[in-house]
């Protein structure tokens, strides 16, 4: 599975997994201000990976592709996250809206969240 990052939409080809900084921005836009905080607080610091194409169907507007969304979280948001089933409602449609507001042929499949290691890349010096 190839990996990109920092696209600004989806690509089509099945089975790549990205790391989409657009799609999380459109997700937020569509929890807005008063959405869930828990929910604005995890699209905020997680990162949000699509691994596209694991579904396809045919609709009557053409062939919609259908994407598995995983927010990656670290591990003590993760657990105060999936607790909160309203929070986890909340991350779906809003990153679902997100999905299909980029292309009308895109819908999400479902949403995994994932505990893990979330911040900058740490910085290796090497060994002297």
């Amino acid at each position: 599975m190839r990996r990109r990052r920092g696209t600004s939409e989806l690509p089509r080809e099945a089975g790549e997994l990205i790391v989409d900084e657009a799609l999380r921005r459109r997700a937020l836009d569509e929890l807005g201000p008063l959405g869930d905080a828990l929910a604005r607080t995890a699209l905020e610091v997680g990162r949000l990976e699509m691994e596209l194409g694991v579904a396809t169907w045919e609709a009557s507007h053409g062939t919609v592709r259908a994407h598995r969304g995983v927010l990656v979280l670290p591990n003590d948001l993760h657990a105060r996250v999936t607790a909160a089933p309203g929070s986890v409602d909340a991350i779906t449609r809003a990153v679902a809206a997100a999905v299909a507001g980029g292309d009308p042929l895109a819908s999400l499949y479902d949403l995994v969240l994932r505990a893990g290691g979330v911040g900058p890349p740490s910085k290796s010096s090497a060994y002297r």
